[in-house]
């Protein structure tokens, strides 16, 4: 059967397909169009941006640190050129290759190299640190391969270098890498992966001036990744210098004279609350930081027994033993609870209810009035002086000259304990004894202070009740904390005592008698374990960690002071024996740097 068509038919449909094909391809016209104008018009920055980087790379340079240099003007830490290795991750096409040729050339393990390529794809456009502060012939094997390396550079930049190693380590501190967390911080918002940031010391609280301003470099790179030109680069700007109130001559004589003891000295300005020297033992290295440790390096310096990392002037934390004499002599004399010619009576032992305390001399001392309370340390004398002021008015004197609370010094220190009734309710939810009266009043017991509280409270004595906060920056301002007004009789009377210490016969730090200088002070010796006692008069058959701690607070010259230095060497044994003449050799030292001469007196 044939099927036939009309002719209009056919040529009604063909039009109406025709029509349709029209739309369609106006439709792709439109389409097309919208595409371009939207390309063009619209998003054109953006794609102009999209292109350039695909053949540009940005790099942040890091600012140069602050120097820091101590009161004279010498530099302790400045900067050194280095080479560090950096990545930018889009650019790395083969890691797998790419990583062992580079481990290859820094002699380092692949598996750390690839690892950190890998962690640095999180950030593909942002440079990464691979190595810093390579040795030249590293850097120069590198650069020799650098065609076959794309997404790797060598960067030129300034490295931290501590001029005198581990001379104030404590008191600068130490830099080391951002961390993840810290990164988070709005604060650390102009911080990148692989920063530097400053971790103690004056390198920590110092961070925002030393740190300076970065500055950024904008290089053109070929289809591989390789670094062809600069295109813009806006240099960084170094840090703002730091100057401290340490002399570096004394702060060496200060290390010196600790040697290898473990232990904390303290030099201070009674008058103004500069610290002249502050040196604390065992020290470190704090270039050690500037490269990421392996965690056996870290676990070596963390397992140390000695602590190398603790800054034990300002966190030390102690039972002063008897140099908190002093300070009950402060308080004792302005209350008018110690009367310099009245006489209390020591026969080496003070019984207080069903319990005796013994004095330092077990045959004591005899009759003892205040001059030769505080010359020999008569611990009978002071028990029953603490006895009558009482633990809270003990307590509000220590806390008012600088004990039991932060000094107000720029570094981070700490508060050491300083213990009253209402202390020992909210602490032990018990009542005071009369008995730890007694210790308190001989630093013992609850009692716990740092080092620099020492200088700090020591200052405030001889300077007749003005506690001055003590600082490390000459461009903090000098600052009266509170004003005690001690009358110049009775601060004499405690200058007379200071210097009995040294100069009396029977003085417990007499082994620092010079006819040439006028050196006062405070023998302590700060017992650790309950009383154990040598058997043959010296500390050589007490296990190390039983022996006593060895304190001296001195002050010279004793009538007008110009420098409180405080020492302690950790189970040291007796503080005349140990301590005493290591504040010794720095009162000396800080005389000859004045420019005296063997020879010429000091005055009083």
């Amino acid at each position: 059967m044939k099927i036939s068509y009309s002719g209009s038919s056919v040529e009604e449909e063909f039009r109406k397909k025709s029509r349709i094909l029209i739309v369609v391809i106006g439709l792709l016209f439109a389409a097309i169009l919208l595409g371009l104008f939207n390309m063009q018009i619209l998003k054109r920055r953006q794609y102009e941006e999209q292109a350039a980087n695909n053949r540009l790379r940005f790099m942040e340079i890091r600012a140069p640190r602050g120097r820091i240099m101590d009161r004279n003007r010498v530099i302790l830490a400045d900067n050194r050129p280095s080479y560090s290795i950096v990545v930018i991750p889009e650019d790395i096409t083969d890691i797998k290759t790419i990583a062992p040729n580079l481990a290859k050339l820094l002699g380092s393990d692949p598996k750390e190299i690839e690892d950190k390529f890998t962690k640095a794809l999180s950030k593909p456009f942002e440079a990464a640190y691979i190595a810093r502060d390579i040795p030249f012939e590293k850097m120069a094997r590198v650069e020799m391969e650098l065609v076959n390396l794309p997404g790797i550079s060598i960067e030129a930049e300034s490295e931290r270098d501590y001029v005198y190693s581990d001379l104030l380590s404590h008191t600068l501190g130490y830099l080391g890498e951002i961390s993840d967390k810290e990164l988070k911080d709005p604060d650390k918002a102009n911080y990148r992966k692989g920063d530097l940031v400053g971790r103690s010391g004056v390198e920590a609280a110092c961070e925002k001036d030393l740190r300076g301003i970065k500055g950024q470099i904008a290089f053109e790179v070929d289809a591989k990744g390789r670094k062809l030109r600069i295109v813009r680069e806006r240099p960084p700007q170094k840090g703002k210098d730091i100057v401290l109130t340490i002399d570096s001559r004394l702060q060496a004589k200060a290390r010196d004279a600790l040697g290898d003891k473990t232990g904390a000295v303290v030099v201070m300005v009674p008058s103004t609350g500069e610290i002249l020297a502050m040196a604390s033992s065992p020290s470190f290295d704090p270039a050690i930081f500037l490269t990421p440790m392996t965690s056996a390096m870290w676990k070596e310096v963390v397992d140390n027994p000695k602590h190398p990392l603790e800054n034990r002037a300002l966190r030390g934390q102690y039972a002063p033993g008897s140099i908190f004499k002093v300070l009950i002599s402060f308080a004792g004399l302005k209350e008018g609870v110690i009367k310099p010619e009245q006489t209390v009576f020591c026969s080496g032992k003070f019984s207080l209810g069903n319990r005796d305390f013994m004095c330092w001399k077990k045959t004591g001392h005899g009759n003892v009035n205040f001059l030769k309370g505080l010359g020999e340390s008569c611990d009978i004398y002071f028990y029953t002086k603490g006895l009558e002021l009482g633990i809270d008015r003990i307590a509000r004197y220590a806390i008012d000259m600088g004990f039991g609370r932060k000094t107000g010094i720029e570094l981070n220190d700490t508060t050491g304990i300083i213990p009253s009734r209402e202390w020992k309710m909210k602490r032990f939810h018990k009542g005071w004894l009369h008995g730890e009266t007694v210790n308190a009043s001989i630093g013992q017991g609850y009692v716990m202070v740092t080092p620099i509280q020492v200088a700090k409270v020591m200052s405030a004595v001889v300077n007749g009740g003005r506690v001055m906060v003590p600082h490390i920056l000459t461009s903090t301002p000098q600052k009266v904390e509170m004003l005690l007004n001690l009358p110049d009789s009775q601060l004499n009377i405690i200058k007379n005592a200071l210097k009995h210490v040294v100069e009396g016969d029977r003085g417990t730090a007499k082994v620092l008698q010079d006819p040439m200088f006028s050196i006062g002070g405070k023998t302590g010796s700060a017992q650790v374990a309950k009383v154990i006692r040598s058997k043959r008069g010296d500390e050589s058959d007490i296990p190390y960690k039983m022996r006593d701690h060895a304190w001296f607070f001195g002050v010279s010259p004793v009538n007008t002071p110009e420098i409180v230095v405080v020492a302690i060497v950790e189970h040291g044994g007796h503080g005349g024996s140990v301590a005493a003449p290591i504040v010794g050799e720095i009162i000396k030292e800080y005389y000859f740097l004045k420019g005296y001469k063997s020879g010429q007196g000091l005055g009083s």
